[in-house]
């Protein structure tokens, strides 16, 4: 699942950023995000674009369900989606030179967004089971 891919997507960031390869770290880092986005969207039966910033479109759909993530933790969440994905082809294609700061705040963005879609994802599913029942 998409879920799954992020974790180790981040997990494969965690181990670039340790043999010091900063791009590396970035680019895993920012696919976690992406792929964290898209498993929600998909959890809740959305065909979710081939774009690598989805999170414009998963807070709306988060909000338009009831599951809305509060306004400071969206707008971070949405930050930190574009940022990485404007650094996402770059960082593989070694056009820039990120540093072990950057690698390491990408990390810990990433954290912060799987974690925060992780706690939606709890919410959704006990909303679903409770539609079940």
């Amino acid at each position: 699942m998409l879920f799954t891919a992020a974790e180790e997507s981040l997990a494969q960031a965690k181990f670039s950023f340790e043999r010091r390869v900063w791009n590396l770290a970035i680019r895993r880092a920012q696919e976690a995000v992406e792929l964290c986005l898209g498993g929600i969207l998909a959890l809740m039966g959305i065909h979710y674009p081939k774009d690598h910033d989805q999170a414009p479109l998963a807070m709306r759909v988060l909000k338009a369900h009831g599951l809305a993530i509060d306004e400071e933790k969206s707008q971070k969440i949405q930050e930190i989606s574009i940022d990485l994905s404007r650094k996402r082809g770059p960082a593989l294609h070694q056009e820039e030179g990120y540093d072990k700061i950057t690698a390491q705040q990408a990390i810990k963005d990433a954290r912060f967004v799987l974690n925060t879609i992780k706690e939606v994802k709890s919410r959704l599913l006990a909303k679903m089971k409770r539609k079940e029942g």
